[in-house]
């Protein structure tokens, strides 16, 4: 196995990450004791006023546990926020509702006071921070997570500083977690794509965060194409950010009107889910695949070399066996065998190393097929799609590559390659092609 690591949240105090290797030695078994020891000690929580959405037990006040007013507010934060909403909006919707923020909580239980306090029903109770939704939005504590040691005291100057990440320590399944791993990390996914309004007020488009230059890797970013007479309607366009801000140095166009590109990834999601719709097993077949084609790994290939490494362990165990067998019986002397022996077990080990690494391949192999399991169950729900939002686009595509225009038999095209949650690309050249 290898090394588990973990993300952490942008927050200061208890938090900590762990990374500790999966795989123990007997020589490793001192270092292990002394990790296990230490994620005994930041086991427990040792803040005064417990995060928004916990509460702290009556029994051990170093245990975190589900506040059932204020869980549910968290909860519904991840929802939104998972639908393409920014912290801003979030922030709106949550006072539309009335709903308090963490401060009059906090406040009200006697846990802190708040000094802006102006009482109950007061419009401030409700304005909710970008901030504070940022950080909610980020934790990890909400998925059950405690963390710490990641900060340190710089005593001769009297200021902290933030460790390096590999420093932080991460201690895993502490407490009921609010929301579970999946949401989380669809969540940091959008955080990572956080789009700003442009300078018309206008709503950003749906595809900004999602499409992506495949030359260069830089984001399309939409605009409007300036009003004249002839076309009063502003029209949106998509381009390279990279050619926009440096030109021809920096890239080429990748320009598409981002309504053709809407029509092309409705048509597309559509199409999918009426086929999976209409005979699942076959769109599984054709989703494995074509990730067997995608995949540089020969599956084929990884399963006959492990029959032969496993034929070849067989053969070592004999060999050494039967080394310790006639040195026991005195047919073979103590320099010989302490020649041979550490010969066997250089290759032993190797081999034992490369056995591991082709069950892994294997083993994503298993996952692939499982992936696509979720994405076909996930699909068939739009077969009747009538229109996209950031919501559809975000559950259902990680990313858009477009193309740049070029000519086939005289005329234009631009490819379109869409890259689904969990599986990825379905196609070798792109998704669809519109002429232009």
């Amino acid at each position: 196995m290898g090394r588990t690591t973990y993300k952490t949240a942008p927050k200061a105090g208890l938090y900590t990450r762990l990374s500790v290797d999966d795989g123990i030695t007997d020589r490793e078994s001192n270092s292990i004791t002394s990790q296990k020891q230490m994620l005994m000690q930041y086991a427990q929580y040792h803040s005064t006023v417990p995060p928004f959405g916990y509460r702290k037990s009556l029994e051990d006040s170093h245990k975190l546990i589900l506040d059932a007013e204020t869980a549910p507010i968290v909860k519904r934060m991840y929802e939104l926020a998972v639908q393409g909403k920014g912290y801003k909006a979030i922030g709106n919707v949550l006072k539309r509702e009335r709903i308090p923020i963490p401060a009059y909580w906090h406040h009200v239980r006697g846990e802190r006071t708040w000094t802006r306090f102006k009482g109950e029903g007061d419009i401030s109770n409700y304005i909710w921070n970008e901030t504070t939704i940022k950080w909610i939005l980020s934790h990890e504590v909400y998925i059950g997570s405690l963390v710490a040691q990641k900060q340190s005291k710089l005593f001769k100057v009297g200021k902290n500083y933030v460790k390096p990440k590999d420093e932080w320590v991460v201690v895993k399944d502490i407490f009921e977690p609010i929301v579970d791993l999946e949401l989380w990390e669809r969540v940091q996914e959008v955080n990572g794509k956080r789009r700003r309004m442009c300078k018309a007020k206008r709503e950003p488009s749906i595809f900004s965060g999602i499409a992506y230059c495949p030359d260069c890797g830089r984001r399309i970013s939409f605009f409007p194409e300036r009003t004249n007479k002839s076309n009063p309607e502003k029209t949106y366009f998509g381009s390279c950010q990279n050619y926009k801000a440096n030109g021809p140095d920096g890239c080429t166009p990748h320009r598409i009107k981002e309504q053709d590109l809407y029509d092309i990834v409705l048509k597309d999601i559509r199409e999918w889910a009426s086929m999976a719709l209409a005979d699942e097993q076959a769109v599984l077949g054709r989703v494995m695949e074509q990730q067997q084609l995608n995949s540089t790994v020969d599956y084929g290939l990884i399963e006959g070399k492990k029959r032969t490494i496993g034929k070849r362990l067989e053969e070592i165990d004999k060999v050494i066996s039967k080394l310790y067998e006639d040195y026991a019986l005195g047919r073979l002397a103590g320099t010989s065998i302490d020649n041979l022996l550490p010969k066997y077990q250089r290759e032993q080990e190797e081999l034992k190393k490369q056995l591991s690494a082709l069950q892994e391949q294997l083993a994503e192999h298993d996952s692939t097929e499982q992936n696509a399991g979720k994405w076909i169950s996930l699909i068939r729900q739009y077969s009747d799609l009538k229109e996209l939002n950031s919501c559809i686009i975000n559950e259902l595509i990680t990313k858009i590559l477009v193309g740049d225009k070029r000519q086939v038999n005289g005329e234009k095209v631009q490819s379109i390659e869409i890259h689904y949650r969990f599986i990825g690309n379905l196609t070798d050249s792109g998704n669809g092609e519109t002429i232009q």
